[in-house]
């Protein structure tokens, strides 16, 4: 067949496919329907869990990480009673959390209770924010200091006449207030952060940290005891530390995430077989519907691989149609009622390009598929039978 021929070929495959689908609208409307609400649904969850996951990490940047690493021989009561560890630990330890699969968003941390201006503050320097497998991402805690400048507490900052901008003499050096800190009603309200080395030199710790706070990696439901499993990865590489869960902010996120999962897992291919099924349902009815046209074009000539295209196509077609329509749509929603879930961004959900084109070849091919028996079972008509039937 050369490729005029080809072209003929599929101009009048889908001539016959649009005037098919307009004449039994009402079925291909349906099958289009089912399409749309399968593709609207996998997009609608798929975009929310995408969005859930950022939320949880806008979160935890307000709020704090949910896992704590201590130096070793930390007393975990005397961690919670000072607020820091008493102790410390080289910051090469950091490093040694390189190749480990279970910590993320590693930010290293210095903290001591010191006097200033007559006022009990807690001094805490944060060092920058790493990753796990040299992965590279965007920094979310939060709280990147520069070198000379400090935040401070909206307590403390009040309590001295602290202004944004102005210089302040800290444990006799001079550093800039960057940034007065909203009021949080908790510890913040009285600590200054700065960067880390000018903690270190400020306390006289150069070289030595006193926690690492870090972001729990995914734990599938299937682990009883995440923190068990944190502590046998985590442990070998530094012996002997202190490694803490904060299991309120961990369980959040994790259930969060398995919200979704779950109905990915699950949900999800109950609604896809309840597709399949109600799509090869309406290519059977349209086979049936059509015995008379199956029979009048074999008895004209056309061939199986003809008559089976035609069948194909019909699915092919509306796929595509309902691939792009359930993108829209799943997009569409998961935006109305994305910002009513996630209060802290006014954008949370995000079009996701790469969603849409899989939608695209998939959809299609999942109709093909559903179609094929029907379509199989037309090829196999007997046009001497058919067009003695409707005779």
């Amino acid at each position: 067949m050369g490729l005029a021929e080809a072209g003929a070929f599929l101009l009048s495959l889908y001539r016959l496919v649009c005037a098919e689908l307009f004449a039994r609208r009402w079925s291909a409307l349906l099958a289009l329907l089912a399409l749309v609400v399968t593709v609207g649904a996998f997009h609608f969850f798929s975009l929310l869990a995408s969005s859930s996951a950022q939320e949880t990490r806008v979160i935890q940047r307000d709020i704090g990480l949910n896992l704590l690493i201590l130096p070793p021989g930390t007393s975990v009561d005397r961690y919670w009673s000072l607020g820091y560890a008493e102790g410390s630990m080289p910051d090469s330890f950091l490093n040694h959390l390189e190749e480990q699969n279970v910590a993320n968003r590693l930010v290293p941390m210095v903290k001591r209770r010191i006097q200033w201006q007559g006022r009990d503050a807690m001094l805490t320097g944060i060092g920058q924010e790493t990753f796990k497998q040299g992965m590279k991402m965007k920094a979310v805690f939060g709280r990147s200091i520069e070198s000379g400048t400090m935040a401070v507490g909206r307590v403390i900052a009040n309590a001295l006449s602290l202004q944004e901008g102005q210089a302040a003499n800290l444990l006799g050096e001079d550093f800039r207030v960057e940034r007065i800190l909203s009021t949080q009603g908790d510890e913040q309200d009285v600590q200054i952060f700065v960067s880390l080395q000018d903690a270190q030199r400020l306390l006289q710790l150069e070289g030595r940290i006193s926690e690492i706070q870090a972001l729990e990696c995914h734990c599938g439901e299937d682990v009883s005891d995440p923190l068990a499993a944190i502590r046998s990865d985590l442990e070998p590489l530094m012996p002997g530390v202190q490694i803490i869960r904060r299991d309120s902010l961990a369980n959040a996120r994790r259930s969060q995430r398995h919200l979704a999962e779950q109905f990915l897992n699950f949900g999800f291919p109950v609604l896809v077989g309840l597709c399949a099924i109600l799509i090869a349902a309406l290519s059977m009815l349209n086979v049936r519907e059509r015995r008379p046209e199956i029979g009048v074009l074999r008895a004209l000539g056309k061939t199986s691989v003809w008559i089976a295209m035609l069948f194909l196509s019909r699915a092919i077609l509306l796929g595509i149609v309902g691939g792009a329509l359930g993108s829209l749509v799943g997009f569409l929603i998961a935006n109305a009622i994305g910002p009513e879930l996630f209060q802290t961004q006014a954008a949370t959900v995000s079009f996701d390009f790469s969603l849409t084109i899989m939608s695209l070849w998939m959809t299609p091919f999942f109709a093909a598929i559903a179609a094929l028996v029907p379509a199989a079972m037309a090829v196999s008509e007997d046009p001497v039978t058919v067009l003695g039937e409707s005779s």
